[in-house]
């Protein structure tokens, strides 16, 4: 019970501590909101709807965020129709017995409030919150580590919510020619 009320603390801690660490960031951009000035961007159509059907799990690593955005609203054709959580390590913190009921806490707002009916969750290689892929010892460890995580995710959506359609994907980053393009793998 001990190591379960450390974790948990931990992981508290994270949350509020998170916001303090962006706050201070030291970036050489410039600040857009200098003496208090007011910035407005478009908000689409779709915004003053309060539902949408699709929750979408990514993990935050900065690397994938931007094609998380395009595979969501493009490749799955979610554009302004789902909510997204981001969460350090993805669905490990989701599968870890100590941290689980934190995060369907959070999970459950969404799901209640918009009327979610499909979960999309989205894991990656070298994520951090597992300790890199160096902490596998081998590509095919981290692969199979991954993907059985994603598939307990499923199941464990599934349990609590059993009418949900819950979809896997595993993204890697892959060099191609001079460039860095992020693949995603269907998991099923």
């Amino acid at each position: 019970m001990k190591k379960n009320g450390k974790t948990i603390f931990a992981c508290c801690m994270m949350l509020l501590l998170l916001p303090a660490g962006c706050t201070l960031n030291r970036s050489s951009l410039p600040d857009r909101l200098i003496d208090d000035q007011q910035i407005a961007v478009s908000a689409g159509r779709e915004a003053v709807r309060s539902d949408c059907d699709t929750l979408v799990i990514t993990c935050i690593d900065y690397r994938f965020v931007i094609a998380n955005q395009e595979f969501a609203n493009d490749t799955l054709g979610l554009k302004d129709n789902y909510d997204q959580i981001s969460i350090p390590g993805s669905i490990h913190n989701l599968v870890n017995p100590d941290t689980r009921a934190l995060l369907f806490s959070k999970f459950a707002l969404s799901v209640s409030m918009h009327l979610i009916n499909r979960v999309v969750v989205v894991s990656h290689r070298d994520c951090g919150g597992y300790g890199g892929s160096a902490a596998f010892g081998s590509e095919i460890a981290e692969y199979e580590t991954l993907t059985a995580d994603l598939k307990m995710a499923r199941e464990l959506f599934l349990e609590k919510y059993p009418i949900l359609k819950v979809d896997l994907f595993l993204e890697s980053l892959v060099k191609e020619g001079d460039e860095e393009k992020v693949h995603f793998e269907k998991i099923l």
